[in-house]
């Protein structure tokens, strides 16, 4: 019995140590109001890019946790101490989207022109980058030439929100590297 107590306020103590700290990114920022189109439309890039990561981490932390879960009621609830009840995933899922809607004020404030179409995902609430074919202007051919990476990009994230199948995604990304 006194085996049994030892390890439920160990389990107790440790579980302090569970829970991950969300480290959410300022909807404000030092140099907001210098930042030129570009900055901000590539900013707007990987406040996307954040919100998929903090979606997929959000996703493992409540595999994580049913696991836990069901583990717990075979082993006298030990493993239910370690379950991150947090939410760290959604506070930062929620700060890079209150920063994203920062940005396209800004972008709109500055009349900026809109590099890629962005809506927003109907379910999840998340910005999905829909990739538009380039006008046939000198500049924007020489850009889309001169930035492979933004597209490959760009290409991924689609690949990871499901808009685009795997096949669909290398036969892209053949295209991109080959233009090279």
């Amino acid at each position: 019995m006194k085996i049994i107590a030892f390890i439920l306020s160990l389990s107790i103590f440790i579980s302090g140590c569970a829970s991950s700290v969300a480290v959410p990114v300022p909807v404000a920022q030092v140099g907001d109001e210098t930042k030129s189109c570009d900055a901000i439309a590539n900013e707007m890039q990987k406040m996307v890019t954040a919100q998929v990561e903090a979606e997929s981490n959000k996703d493992k932390q409540v595999g994580t946790n049913a696991a836990l879960g069901v583990v717990g009621i075979f082993t006298l609830g030990i493993p239910w101490f370690f379950m991150d009840l947090g939410g760290a995933a959604t506070a930062e899922q929620k700060a890079a989207k209150a920063r994203y809607d920062r940005l396209e004020q800004m972008q709109m404030d500055k009349k900026c022109p809109a590099t890629a179409a962005v809506s927003e995902q109907k379910n999840a609430g998340l910005p999905i980058v829909q990739t538009t074919e380039p006008t046939t202007t000198n500049a924007n051919s020489a850009e889309s030439i001169s930035n492979p990476a933004k597209k490959l990009d760009e290409l991924n994230i689609m690949l990871k929100k499901g808009l685009i199948t795997q096949d669909e995604y290398n036969t892209k990304k053949t295209q991109i590297l080959n233009s090279l």
